[in-house]
C-alpha cells in the first residue's frame, strides 16, 4: 500500500470553497498535493496544541484546588528595620 487517493469536491457557489479550489488550480503540478497534507497536519498538530493546553490547564486546576488556603502571613520586619524605625522616631522628638 504506497499510494493513498482520495477525491475532493468544492461548491463552487460557496465562496470559501471556491475560494479553495481556485487557489489549487493556480498551483503547478504536485504541488497541491504537498499544499493538502501541509494543510491537514497543520490542523491535526493544532487540534493536539489545543488539546493538550486543555490538559495542562485542567492539571493545574486540580492541583490548585489542593493547596491549602492560608491565612495571609504577617509581613517580616527584619532587626534592622525595628531598630530604624526607632531611630527615626527618636529623632523626631527633638522637634516637641
Amino acid at each position: 500500500m504506497g499510494v493513498y487517493r482520495t477525491s475532493v469536491r468544492f461548491d463552487l457557489r460557496n465562496e470559501r470553497e471556491k475560494r479553495a479550489a481556485d487557489y489549487l488550480k493556480r498551483l503547478k503540478h504536485g504541488e497541491g498535493n504537498r499544499f493538502i497534507v501541509d494543510a491537514v497536519l497543520a490542523r491535526i498538530d493544532a487540534d493536539n496544541d489545543t488539546g493538550l493546553l486543555a490538559q495542562i490547564r485542567q492539571m493545574f486546576r486540580e492541583e490548585v484546588k489542593l493547596i491549602p488556603a492560608a491565612a495571609p502571613a504577617a509581613p517580616v520586619v527584619h532587626a534592622d528595620e525595628q531598630a530604624l524605625d526607632v531611630s527615626v522616631l527618636d529623632d523626631l522628638k527633638m522637634f516637641d
